[in-house]
């Protein structure tokens, strides 16, 4: 396992580390140095995929250079007004630490940036840093304010400015935050490949038909209408396919959704709640291809993407964020937003059914994409570090 992948695996073993904590590792007879980075934000638990994103990009800088550290995690997840209040009371310690800390020229401020209301606490947090002379690099992980100008996210990209930094999944991030916002600030790439680990190999069950799989938080915006409506009209239609799904049920809705399938195909679906480490390499062995009909507005990644790919297996994805960055190259099917995902996924489904060669190749062609996107995360996250401390050298902005 990379070096990368350890260090989220560990924090997300340890308990929440609330509060400002300085690691300062200056070689043996130094004195006590000042930490030219400070991360403001949240590390796991609760782990998302940007808590445990940001783990890795902390832990890969605290290897390099001294680092303040400001965790703004509740330890659990949170929402509405108890989130909000949480929220707050983090960051306004965060503001009350930096004023502790006085002037800072040329230090540098990481931190991820919120979507929604959160934008205005990152508006606070990053007016005072430019304030004390800090470069910002602001590490985007959420999508509606990509998709539509937001004024929050305007003001934010004018603090960033031409000394500091925006850092994205890939390129096509890259462009369509251009198309939003015009910048003067460097970009850097770190791909959330540095979170998803390739599943211990398994193998393949042996079983008839064909077999899809979703995977995910289960809510409606995240597909499961359109997955389950994709299972329904090819078993209707007389074909021999399963529906594997797997991940907790968001709400009481899509939970009688899925046992009104299960009743309706009850030799056909198989629903197995959360699943984590060895269970989750067995839900890929047992599924021939993996739906993704997300409709979720923050959507950027989707590391269960990368996590099928790993292990060969095709995916059909709708286009959001940067899903057509990861799916190409023959290796599934993205489905864009005007198109019928049901339809085209269904056609594609009958395709790989009726032509095994067609569908052998897709799965070659997802392992060689994982490879790619691995690669990608070994040079990216290095260099991303390379960055943010030849931003600490060259002083006031």
């Amino acid at each position: 396992m990379p070096a990368f992948r350890k260090t989220v695996s560990a924090m997300n073993d340890a308990p929440a580390c609330h509060g400002e904590s300085d690691v300062i590792a200056p070689p043996v007879g130094d004195a006590p140095q000042r930490a030219p980075v400070v991360f403001a934000g949240t590390l796991p638990p609760p782990v998302t995929g940007m808590t445990a994103m940001t783990a890795v990009v902390v832990g890969a800088l605290q290897k390099r250079a001294p680092i303040t550290v400001f965790n703004w995690s509740p330890g659990k997840p949170l929402k509405g007004w108890r989130w909000r209040l949480a929220r707050g009371r983090a960051v306004l310690s965060t503001l009350l630490r930096l004023l502790r800390r006085g002037r800072a020229p040329g230090d540098v401020l990481y931190f991820a940036v919120s979507s929604g209301f959160g934008l205005y606490y990152d508006l606070a947090m990053a007016a005072l840093a430019r304030a004390l002379g800090y470069r910002l690099v602001a590490h985007h992980h959420a999508y509606s304010y990509i998709d539509r100008r937001n004024w929050r996210a305007a003001l934010l990209n004018r603090l960033v400015g031409a000394g500091g930094a925006h850092v994205v999944h890939c390129r096509l991030m890259r462009d369509h935050l251009l198309a939003q916002y015009r910048t003067r600030a460097r970009f850097v790439f770190v791909p959330p490949t540095i979170v998803s680990q390739q599943l211990a190999a398994s193998e393949r069950s042996k079983h008839d038909g064909f077999t899809l799989g979703f995977l995910s938080n289960i809510t409606l915006e995240k597909g499961l209408p359109e997955a389950i409506a994709t299972f329904a009209q090819l078993a209707s239609a007389g074909r021999d396919v399963r529906l594997v799904l797997a991940g907790p049920c968001m709400g009481g809705a899509e939970r009688r959704m899925i046992d009104e399938l299960m009743a309706a195909w009850p030799d056909r679906v198989d629903y197995r709640g959360p699943i984590y480490g060895p269970d989750k390499g067995r839900f890929y062995a047992d599924v021939d291809a993996f739906l993704f009909p997300t409709k979720y507005r923050n959507e950027s990644w989707g590391i269960v993407l990368t996590e099928a790919l790993s292990v060969g297996c095709p995916v059909i994805a709708r286009s959001r964020g940067c899903v057509p960055w990861i799916v190409r190259d023959d290796c599934g099917l993205v489905v864009h937003a005007h198109e019928d995902f049901v339809t085209l996924a269904a056609q594609r489904i009958k395709h790989w059914m009726e032509s095994p060669g067609a569908y052998e190749s897709a799965r070659r062609a997802a392992l060689r994409r994982w490879r790619e996107l691995e690669q990608d995360a070994q040079r990216e996250l290095p260099a991303m570090v390379d960055q943010v401390l030849a931003m600490t050298r060259q002083g006031a902005c």
